[in-house]
């Protein structure tokens, strides 16, 4: 027996509100062919329909489903029961909720599927206890969250505040090196737009860090807006620069907001008011029996990002990402600026050349000492080291020598140590010999300028460099027809230490244009000369993991965005043929229903006092009249629909 009557009747009777909202949620497949509720309810039985809104119910919900197909409604299952009607699962008998079959038995064969007893399940949960129905669950699928059934709201550990406070700082140093790194060397992704493993493993050895905290980083940033996907690079957005330009603290509370905002919505509704994270999230497999594996992962990958950037410690929230759960910012973000340590006045650079930061400097420092510096250790207190090739690409990107030896002088606790000061001496010798910069009077694409004309000589003959094709201009000026990028790369294997020179250019646009990338045969380079510097991308772009809706009492809006076209549509011709039936809207249904499914049925009808009974095939149903053929007569026939007192299958 189908339920697509009861389905249809219970349709009909909702409002546009309502039946807007079952639309939004439930997403029907094929719109533009639902015409009135009977359409509709036969949309939504469609197996792989029922089961997209069988798997985010929880137990109690599945249970109340099951309770009303065994005919056993119990105390409190009316509210369970309005909400599932609401949602389409639930049909409506003489005003009366009924269980519908198709759902009952996708039900039954989820639950079996995920290793549940519907039984189990239908039996109400006893007050203070747990439900049995998960019976046979298999481990793979319950998630490494299992291992934290142990804490519970009640008796969450005591937050360690030190332990989250370094996480946090750890995260924000993770996340300002990738940026840094990726403004040069776009991140390579997936045809997929996932990032490749291989690129992945090689952000982190640049700068330092462990492969699984690389991927924790890029999350959250991404999260964060910080990057996006442009093609099959991933590039830094506009966001990215003022993000770096703030302090820890607001670097730390952008990320934060943006991760809480991302928390799967199973395990907000787990939580509750609790701060007991991991206990939650080993209670969604019974909470939400048919939760799928893939959810439950992205439960589990929510928890290690949790606690990588601090919002929670050893599986308990910590005070301010409660407090952003709660979706009270500012809280959170005076409490943030109270536990954060504040900028470390300077610095302590080693004779061995390695600098130790104790912890985070502001932000203006830190870009100088990254672009002088290469990371080694990166952590709430960081470890970097100073080397000649370190030295040589800042000054190659524009740092004056008297520029480094300044900064040095300012931030070091320590002085300038005498390596440091000879390093910084005998670099300061050669730079500016020898310029590299983009030419503008037709002679080629790269120009060269030397200090000394038996530097240009040297150049001009060494064989290293004659794929560069130079051109002699004068005595000090010496040009090619490749890339500066290319000649600057050449130069600097040929172990010339080579600057260049930095043009004055218009501001980049906010999103990466065909000239910026780079003409076709050039894709291979485009992204590293101009970098995300010079590619922003588009707006609304999302990077992986980005969050697709704010958590309640964050950014959410008020309401919800009006629905695509094809669906609103749907909903009008649905609200219309609903309230222009003629007659009985139970037997009209049944007549639209045998017309969809060419069924016969039996017609009564009263005329003048006498009841007739007709077993017909229904053709139409228009302006309150049916024609059908009648194959035992082998006519076709009119009737009336305001004569007709039954309607039942034949």
């Amino acid at each position: 027996m189908s339920g697509t009557l009861a389905l249809a009747s219970a349709i009909a009777e909702m409002d546009r509100s309502e039946l807007e909202r079952l639309v939004r949620r439930r997403r029907p497949q094929a719109p533009a062919g639902v015409a009135d509720p009977i359409g509709l309810a036969s949309e939504l039985l469609r197996p792989e329909a029922i089961l997209r809104a069988l798997t985010p119910l929880r137990g109690e919900a599945l249970g109340g489903l099951l309770r009303l197909a065994q005919g056993e409604i119990r105390d409190g299952d009316e509210t369970i029961l309005d909400a599932l009607r609401a949602d389409g699962l639930v049909g409506i008998e003489q005003h009366r909720p009924v269980a519908l079959p198709e759902v009952t038995e996708a039900l039954h064969q989820a639950l079996r599927a995920a290793g549940t007893d519907p039984d189990a399940l239908a039996r109400p949960r006893p007050a203070g206890g747990t439900s049995d129905a998960r019976t046979i669950r298999p481990p793979e699928t319950a998630g490494p969250a299992a291992v934290a059934e142990e804490h519970t709201a009640a008796g969450a550990p005591d937050e360690d505040e030190g332990s989250w406070v370094t996480a946090a700082l750890t995260a924000v140093g993770h996340a300002a090196e990738c940026l840094r790194l990726l403004r040069s060397r776009p991140l390579r992704l997936n045809r997929n737009g996932s990032a490749a493993v291989a690129a992945v493993r090689a952000l982190a050895e640049s700068i330092g860090i462990e492969a699984a905290q690389a991927t924790h980083a890029l999350t959250a940033i991404a999260r964060a807006g910080l990057t996006a996907p442009v093609a099959t690079a991933l590039l830094v957005t506009s966001e990215a620069e003022s993000w770096l330009a703030a302090d820890h603290r607001g670097r730390w509370s952008a990320l934060a907001v943006a991760a809480s905002s991302a928390m799967p919505e199973p395990l907000r509704d787990a939580l509750g008011g609790s701060n007991a994270l991991a206990a939650a999230a080993a209670s969604l497999p019974r909470r939400y029996p048919l939760l799928p594996a893939p959810e439950l992962a992205a439960v589990d990958d929510f928890l290690a990002d949790a606690e990588y950037l601090g919002l929670s410690s050893r599986g308990s929230l910590s005070r301010t990402g409660a407090l952003l759960l709660r979706g009270e910012r500012s809280r959170a973000q005076r409490l943030a600026e109270e536990l954060l340590p504040d900028p470390a006045p300077g610095v302590y650079v080693q004779p061995d050349l390695s600098v130790i930061v104790p912890g985070p400097l502001d932000p203006r420092d830190e870009a100088a000492l990254a672009a002088l510096t290469a990371p080694e250790h990166i952590g709430a207190a960081s470890t970097r080291r100073i080397t000649e090739a370190s030295l040589a690409e800042a000054f190659a990107d524009g740092t004056a020598p008297e520029e480094a030896r300044a900064l040095f002088a300012r931030v070091s606790l320590t002085g300038i140590p005498q390596p440091l000061d000879y390093l910084l001496g005998s670099l300061a010798e050669r730079v500016g010999g020898l310029v590299v910069s983009e030419s503008l009077d037709g002679g080629g694409r790269t120009r060269i300028q030397v200090a000394r004309p038996e530097l240009a000589d040297t150049l001009a003959v060494d064989r290293a460099l004659q794929h560069l094709q130079l051109q002699r201009i004068d005595d000090t000026t010496l040009a090619s027809r490749l890339r500066v990028d290319h000649v600057l790369t050449a130069l600097s294997d040929a172990r010339y230490l080579a600057s260049r020179s930095q043009p004055s250019r218009p501001a980049p646009a906010e999103s990466g244009s065909p000239d910026e990338a780079g003409s076709p045969d050039e894709a291979g380079t485009a992204a590293d000369e101009t970098g995300p510097r010079g590619a922003r991308a588009p707006a609304g772009a999302a990077g992986r993991g980005s969050p697709t809706a704010a958590a309640p009492g964050m950014s959410r809006a008020a309401e919800p965005p009006p629905l695509p076209a094809a669906l609103a549509e749907l909903v009008e011709r649905v609200h219309a043929a609903a309230r222009a039936e003629p007659g009985s809207g139970d037997f009209t249904r049944r007549l639209e229903l045998a017309i969809r499914d060419r069924a016969t049925v039996r017609v009564t009808a009263e005329a003048r006092g006498r009841l007739h009974e007709f077993v017909l095939l229904p053709v139409s149903l228009n302006a309150g009249r049916l024609r059908a053929s009648d194959p035992a007569a082998g006519v076709e026939r009119t009737l009336p629909v305001n004569l007709i007192t039954a309607v039942e299958p034949a």
